[in-house]
């Protein structure tokens, strides 16, 4: 029987981190920026990545991945005092 890491909710809804930053292997330059939620989907502006620049040439655009998937991802800590 195969076994599946089981996604644990870091929050009840996505509009929560609207503005945050995550780092996913489901965008092309790892980094995203929470835009907006609508209809289940949270869209996501790529941002720069300087550790992994091959595909900094997406920064700007626009993709999306299904709220359900948000939800159990942890966002990036805000610097304090910047």
């Amino acid at each position: 029987m195969r076994q599946i890491t089981p996604r644990e909710p870091q929050m009840s809804r996505a509009s929560e981190a609207i503005g945050k930053i995550l780092n996913s292997n489901c965008f092309p330059t790892m980094k995203g920026k929470l835009l907006y939620v609508t209809d289940e989907k949270c869209y996501f502006e790529m941002l720069e990545n300087p550790d992994y620049p091959k595909y900094n040439h997406c920064v700007g655009q626009i993709e999306y991945l299904p709220e359900y998937m948000v939800v159990c991802e942890k966002f990036e800590e805000e610097d304090e005092g910047i």
